[in-house]
């Protein structure tokens, strides 16, 4: 029992769970930073070995605050942005509201340039879509809405700026090759919310190279093995997406899936 608790756990683990937060977090507006932008690393490899979901649903620890208001706004709103999507990986929507509601609060931003606001609302309205969803298709489709729109005023308002490092590396482990695709999900999350054509290479490499161990699809019978075939069709073609609205598609389409398998095998329950 606690071997296959453990491999659901590496399949949820391996759909992007939080990553920590940089130094200076990238939700919507831009931070004060004016000299050089923010650099963020690839997150540190998770334990993919370790029973339970606790480090796939478990939000950062709390910090004292730092930072001007607009730095802590940004600190916050990456956190809320990382439990919006653990939540909906797993499939619990009800876990995705509170955060989500969250997003659209802007306390501590100031008054935002003009040139901000169309980001700014679009933020607001795909974080509310998330308390409106009737089903996970409709809240993993806001999920990708809210990294575009964050990723629209850091366009504008130049940063931030991530730099993508080498993969981990794989043997025929399914602990290394989950460690691949938690580094490889939180890329694509990246290539929204910076944005980068990077971290979207990456993230699109180290996926279409290394699909889901078989053990782990045979757990959850043929829901699991059919979500599996979906998410090796979805990563096919994923690379040759250039527009950001097709990129959201896509990475909309991962999550639904992710929760699909995660649901039929209990691997997003803790």
């Amino acid at each position: 029992m606690h071997a296959r608790t453990a491999l659901f756990a590496l399949a949820l683990i391996a759909c992007g769970g939080p990553a920590t937060p940089p130094d200076v977090a990238p939700p919507p507006a831009p931070t004060p930073t004016p000299t050089t932008a923010p650099t963020t690393d690839a997150p540190p490899a998770q334990d993919a070995g370790a029973g339970g979901t606790q480090g796939a649903t478990t939000p950062p620890a709390s910090e004292e605050p730092t930072g001007t208001p607009r730095e802590r706004l940004m600190k916050t709103h990456f956190k809320e942005t990382a439990i919006v999507r653990a939540a909906v990986i797993k499939g619990s929507l009800n876990e995705a509201v509170a955060p989500a509601e969250a997003l659209t609060k802007m306390e501590g931003l100031g008054t935002p340039d003009k040139k901000w606001q169309p980001a700014l609302e679009a933020l607001q309205n795909a974080s509310k879509r998330i308390g409106q969803s009737p089903d996970i298709p409709g809240a993993a489709a806001a999920t990708a809405d809210i990294g575009v729109a964050c990723g629209s005023c850091h366009r504008v308002a130049g940063g931030p700026k991530v730099t993508v490092e080498a993969p981990p590396p794989v043997d025929k482990t399914i602990q290394s090759r989950m460690r691949r695709h938690v580094w490889a999900t939180e890329r694509l999350w990246e290539a929204l919310y910076v944005p980068s054509d990077a971290s979207w290479k990456a993230g699109t490499d180290a996926l279409s190279g290394d699909p889901f161990p078989k053990e782990i699809l045979d757990k959850g019978g043929v829901h699991s093995r059919s979500a599996g075939a979906k998410f090796k069709s979805i990563v096919a073609t994923a690379g040759a997406k250039k527009k950001i609205e097709d990129r959201a598609k896509v990475y909309a389409s991962l999550l639904e899936t992710c929760s699909a398998c995660h649901v039929s095998t209990g691997g997003g329950k803790k």
